[in-house]
């Protein structure tokens, strides 16, 4: 039973680290990656001052950057979280084999308890039949011997 205990709590570990592990390894602990717009930034600026002045926003195109060290990271990620994802998948595995061990150990128990239990319901007749037995050879013993005297 402690073996049993002992196992469930190494393996509840491991899936709540291997969660852990999928989580952090998500966009580098960003719930959200800025993705870069081929669209420009344009602002204007106006100034407070008694004569407005304003700037014509800057018209500067930005060329994206290439994305071929970023793939590789991408399927390194993809691959931890199929690994990931196939650990949890044994873990399960081997948590429903646990369980279907205990529910037959279980119903083996169960259907001795109740073999047990009709062999007591058994012997504490045979011990009523058997008292019965006695007290009544005492009660005719009695009237034997009031007979007698």
């Amino acid at each position: 039973m402690k073996r049993n205990i002992t196992t469930a709590a190494v393996i509840t570990a491991a899936i709540v680290m291997s969660t852990q592990f999928g989580m952090i390894a998500k966009a580098d602990g960003m719930p959200y990656e800025p993705v870069f717009e081929s669209v420009p930034i344009t602002e204007s600026i106006t100034s407070t001052a008694n004569v407005e002045t304003t700037t014509q926003p800057s018209t500067t195109k930005i060329t994206p950057i290439k994305d071929t060290p970023t793939e590789a990271p991408a399927g390194v990620e993809a691959n931890n979280l199929q690994n990931a994802l196939m650990q949890l998948d044994g873990a399960q595995v081997e948590i429903r084999n646990q369980l279907l061990q205990y529910k037959s150990e279980y119903s083996a128990i169960d259907n001795q308890y109740k073999v047990i239990k009709e062999q007591r319901a058994a012997k504490a007749k045979q011990i009523r039949d058997v008292e019965k037995k006695i007290k009544s050879l005492d009660s005719t013993k009695e009237k034997i011997r009031k007979n007698m005297n």
